[in-house]
């Protein structure tokens, strides 16, 4: 084999650290890039994301820009000063994280960011931000439109294909989903008697990431709606959309169960 086709396949199987401290976000992407094939690995403070890849454990960074303690921003600050200071190569970086806008996208390429990629995450651009990272070869075009039932489907499938040994995560994608969202729409119903608007949009961002990963577009839009409705404060409205959403979420979690027996 030649040198060339060996890095090929070095960057194709990169050693990538998610940097988050939110637990879902963490899972979402570790068992997308396993799906990938990718070798993955979970931090949750900044610092240490740094100190380990100066140690040179990872080919690729994906770092969250909200982390408490360390921003995203200065963490990579810190990264590209003892890079150059070690006169090492420096190591990519994407952020990706809940700061959506343009003006967003803006700041972190000229920040030194090697892409920006929006949660909730979309399978798609996510793969395509890490190939154009990795330089792993030409971006991969979407899939051609599917109804939610289909996709979901897909995903299962490439998760149970998926080698045990890159699956190693903790409990299986259905459980850790079934858990997750029960947990924000009991803390989401509970926002609602408060009438706390901001719970309810972070619990509403929370299940849109989830139903983007698992494809579920309509549960997706669902919880975007919520997310707008409670900024405006409509209660009545949010209280119908709510009891939609956990309808929708049930249906999917049936399906999940039904494909993991």
């Amino acid at each position: 084999m030649d040198s060339e086709s060996e890095a090929g396949e070095q960057r194709a199987s990169a050693r990538v650290v998610v940097v988050d401290d939110d637990p879902l976000s963490t899972s979402i992407q570790a068992h997308l890039l396993s799906l990938l094939g990718h070798r993955a690995s979970v931090e949750t403070d900044a610092g240490q994301a740094v100190e380990r890849a100066l140690a040179g454990e990872f080919d690729l960074i994906l770092l969250d820009l909200g982390m408490p303690g360390l921003s995203g921003f200065e963490a990579l600050r810190r990264l590209r000063q003892r890079e150059a200071a070690m006169q090492r190569p420096p190591i990519p970086v994407i952020a990706v994280t809940g700061y959506t806008s343009e003006a967003d996208r803006v700041r972190c390429l000229m920040a030194g960011f090697a892409d920006h990629v929006s949660k909730p995450i979309h399978a798609d651009k996510y793969e395509i931000a890490l190939r154009r990272a990795l330089s792993a070869g030409p971006p991969v075009a979407p899939a051609s439109e599917q109804s939610d039932a289909e996709r979901l489907r897909a995903t299962i499938r490439r998760l149970q294909e998926a080698p045990a040994a890159e699956r190693g995560f903790g409990p299986t994608v259905a459980e850790s989903v079934a858990l997750r969202s029960q947990q924000l729409i009991e803390s989401m119903k509970m926002a609602l008697t408060e009438n706390d608007a901001e719970q309810l949009v972070c619990g509403a961002r929370a299940m849109r990431s989830a139903a983007e990963f698992l494809g579920v577009h309509q549960l997706a839009a669902m919880c975007a709606q919520l997310d707008s409705l409670s900024m405006q404060q409509q209660w009545g409205a949010v209280e119908t959309i709510l009891h939609e959403i956990e309808y929708w979420n049930q249906a999917v979690l049936t399906m999940l169960f039904e494909s993991a027996r």
